[in-house]
């Protein structure tokens, strides 16, 4: 990237908009904290007479991995818990995100000069950090009135987007995040003495992926153990028990805090001496959060332990190694010499790639998974073991596609990879929409279970109109088997979802453009024949051609996933036997 000459340079925060932050113009050099288009970077250079550059711009993907990866190490056994749980590991998946904004920040000083005066659309922590870097002066274009009115619009468009279970778990997640409130309103399930295989969760894709390996062994006994209200699932196998991990949080022992704040007091200071990522993070208040999280992780802990001492459970099974609620009771397990088993929820975990391994064996649902966990994320190969749940719908349907009547767009939660939403469906619905009409199919739009059906309806509204938003469909749940009958192909970004469309023989389409940077996902899928890449918006418009080109190409079967072998299962779940006599 060629350097111009700055004098003064905006810095723009992903939620304001470039006409939000023209009090002080024309500047040399705008750098967007979010993500967006090529296009909207040339509308924007236009509009402000600047060059307009993206902090992602930045990003070095395979160098980023390794690099975040060091920076964990850096702080591991230095927090560990009378129990052996290194916390800096386990809180390490938090930290992840800021962190490697941090390395951007530090490449993008490098890019401007020294003597430029910076302007912030807002206060932030990469601003804060740029500036610590740079030196020179730093101008926050916000004033308080307009922060407060700011604030006063978050909260009353989080009430206009999400419905109010949403509400009512954001709620939850905020105020009572030790559960000390939910704590005393839930009531703990009868205990039964059978040995269960411990299912944690606290997200429903969690718990389905968890059910659905619980149904491949319908003579255990599974325990399905809430750690918030999203977890739950309306119905059970028979196996299944479920429960809510409230009723078994208890007030922390204030020693062992306190014990642990002056650890991290220490290791705070070595790390801030260490790389110069920790340096900036503990000059602008990004490493101030961590207190906080070893008061909550160690009462969600306490949880976990109360939950062990209370129940039979022979084995743990997690489907979701990264969250802090659903990794404490796989350490736990292995506290405890029982069985401490993992897999992904999705298609691929790219958390795996930078943090511990903490679990004994972990499953991949296809030798593609199996490939990105032993390569991009260093497992050790004979810890990982190939077994997906047994879906008998995943078996490739026919080559012809002339009476299927919709496409499908699966949708994902762009925002929290800095995209700006507007931004990328003011590109993207209006081409979707005209492929769905020059195809003569309809538009379905398939939500996140992140995402809410207010805010697509006011993203159709606003780059659809209201004539052609009413012909779009907008699925939010579960898929059902209908629709996934009568879709033609499918689009998405990087969504585990290509993996069931591709088995399915449904062709689908990767937006690259779309993709997560730091995580390798749709490079792995191109290398084990998954989907088809498109990359850029424009490129969308030739996918009648594509189709019209000839029958998509299936990948080889071992790249699809791999149906489950209920006896390995069994084996790596049961305490009496070790994987050599499961695979022997």
């Amino acid at each position: 990237m060629a350097a111009v000459p700055q004098t003064k340079v905006l810095i723009l925060h992903p939620e304001d908009g470039i006409a939000e932050s023209e009090s002080v113009a024309p500047y040399d050099l705008v750098i967007d904290l979010g993500r967006a288009s090529p296009g909207t970077y040339e509308r924007w250079s236009k509009q402000t007479r600047s060059q307009v550059i993206c902090l992602y711009d930045f990003v070095a993907e395979d160098e980023d991995i390794y690099r975040t990866r060091s920076l964990l190490n850096l702080g591991r056994h230095s927090l560990i818990d009378r129990m052996g749980i290194d916390w800096w590991s386990v809180l390490w998946p938090e930290m992840l995100v800021p962190l490697q904004q941090l390395i951007l920040v530090q490449r993008l000083a490098k890019y401007i000069d020294r003597e430029c005066d910076l302007y912030s659309s807002r206060a932030d922590y990469r601003c804060a950090a740029l500036h610590l870097v740079l030196g020179g002066r730093i101008t926050n274009l916000e004033g308080f009135f307009r922060a407060s009115a700011r604030r006063v619009g978050h909260y009353a468009e989080v009430a206009s987007t999400f419905d109010l279970k949403q509400i009512f778990q954001i709620a939850q997640d905020k105020f009572d995040n030790k559960h000390a409130l939910r704590s005393r309103l839930a009531r703990r399930s009868p205990t039964s003495n059978r040995p269960s295989i411990l299912l944690p969760s606290a997200y429903i894709n969690v718990s389905r992926a968890a059910l659905a390996y619980a149904a491949s062994l319908p003579q255990e006994q599974f325990l399905l153990v809430c750690a918030r209200d999203n977890a739950k699932v309306p119905q059970l196998f028979p196996n299944v028990q479920m429960t809510s991990l409230d009723p078994y949080f208890s007030p922390p022992d204030p020693h062992e805090a306190r014990s642990l704040l002056e650890l991290w007091g220490r290791l705070k200071m070595r790390l801030a001496g260490t790389a110069p990522e920790y340096k900036s993070g503990a000059a602008v208040g990004l490493l101030d959060r961590i207190p906080f999280m070893i008061r909550r992780g160690i009462a969600i802990r306490d949880a976990w332990k109360n939950l062990f001492d209370s129940e039979n459970i022979c084995s743990c099974f997690s489907a979701d190694h990264n969250n802090v609620y659903t990794r404490i009771p796989l350490l736990l397990a292995r506290r405890a010499g029982i069985p401490a088993v993992a897999c992904h929820h999705g298609a691929l975990d790219g958390g795996m790639a930078i943090t511990t391994h903490d679990a004994d064996f972990y499953l991949a649902k296809s030798q593609m998974e199996r490939d990105y966990m032993i390569r991009v994320c260093d497992i050790a190969p004979e810890k990982v073991i190939c077994c997906a749940p047994d879906r008998a719908e995943f078996i490739p349907r026919g080559r012809s596609f002339p009476n299927k009547s919709s496409m499908v767009f699966f949708s994902e939660p762009y925002s929290v990879w800095s995209w700006r939403m507007d931004e990328v469906y003011r590109d993207l619905l209006p081409r979707l929409y005209a492929l769905a009409e020059e195809c003569r199919v309809k538009l379905v739009v398939k939500l996140h279970p992140f995402e809410s059906t207010g805010t697509y309806q006011q993203l159709l509204s606003t780059h659809l109109g209201t004539e052609k938003m009413r012909s779009v469909e907008i699925v939010d749940g579960a898929i059902s088997e209908e629709l996934w009958q009568n879709t033609r192909f499918a689009l998405t970004a990087q969504s585990s979802i290509a993996l069931e469309c591709t088995a399915r023989g449904i062709p689908i389409f990767l937006c690259g453009w779309l993709r997560d940077p730091f995580s390798g996902y749709i490079q792995q899928y191109q290398k084990f024949g998954i989907g088809r890449l498109v990359e850029t918006v424009d490129q969308i418009a030739q996918i009648p051609e594509l189709l019209a080109s000839g029958t998509p190409q299936y990948p080889e079967p071992g790249h699809l996933p791999d149906s489950v072998n209920s006896e390995i299962l069994k084996h790596l779940l049961s305490p009496c036997h070790a994987l050599q006599d499961a695979t022997g």
